[in-house]
C-alpha cells in the first residue's frame, strides 16, 4: 500500500499518467509501464529488506521477476523523449551515477549488442549512466543521460 501512495504521488506530481520530457512536448506512460514502475517499486523493497543474503529466485534469478521487469523498464522508457527527472521520478535515485571514465570498463558488452544490431553510439562529453542494480554491483542496468535527455539504456553482467 505504501508503494501504491508513492507512484500515486509521483503520478499526481507529474500531472496524471503524463511525464513532461519538456516544456512543448509531453510524453505519457501507458497502463504498462505504470505497471512495471510499480513492480518495480515493490520488489526493491523486496530486495532492500533482504538484504541478509537470503536467496530469493524473483530478485536474483536471470528471468526472475526483477531481471524481467528491470529488462522491461529500459525497453520502455530507454530512449527518448524520456527524461533523466522522469526516471527518477519513477524509479528513485540511481543506485549509482558513472561518468564515461568510470563507465568505461562496463560498456563492452553494451557496444558489442550496439554493433550486433547494426546501430553505433557516437562518444559525447558529459554523458552520464543512471545505474539500478538487478543483482548489487555484479550486474545492471543503466540509463544513458545526455544533458537531462535519455538517449539509450544497456546492461552489465558479470557473468559469475
Amino acid at each position: 500500500m505504501k508503494h501504491r501512495t508513492a507512484l500515486v504521488a509521483i503520478l499526481f506530481l507529474a500531472g496524471g499518467i503524463t511525464a513532461r520530457s519538456n516544456d512543448t512536448q509531453h510524453q505519457a506512460l501507458d497502463k504498462k509501464t505504470v505497471a512495471l514502475v510499480e513492480q518495480y517499486k515493490e520488489l526493491r523493497e523486496r530486495q532492500r529488506r533482504s538484504r541478509d543474503g537470503a536467496y530469493d529466485k524473483d530478485l536474483r534469478d536471470h528471468g526472475g521477476k526483477l531481471h524481467t521487469v528491470l529488462h522491461s523498464l529500459g525497453t520502455e522508457l530507454g530512449h527518448p523523449p524520456y527524461t533523466k527527472k522522469i526516471i527518477v521520478g519513477c524509479l528513485g535515485e540511481p543506485d549509482a551515477i558513472r561518468n564515461d571514465a568510470q563507465m568505461s570498463r562496463y560498456l563492452g558488452i553494451y557496444e558489442r549488442e550496439l554493433r550486433k544490431s547494426g546501430r553505433e553510439m557516437r562518444p559525447k562529453r558529459g554523458r552520464e549512466y543512471l545505474i539500478y542494480h538487478w543483482r548489487g554491483g555484479h550486474d545492471f542496468m543503466f540509463f544513458i543521460n545526455e544533458g537531462g535527455l535519455i538517449v539509450d539504456h544497456g546492461w552489465w553482467f558479470a557473468y559469475e
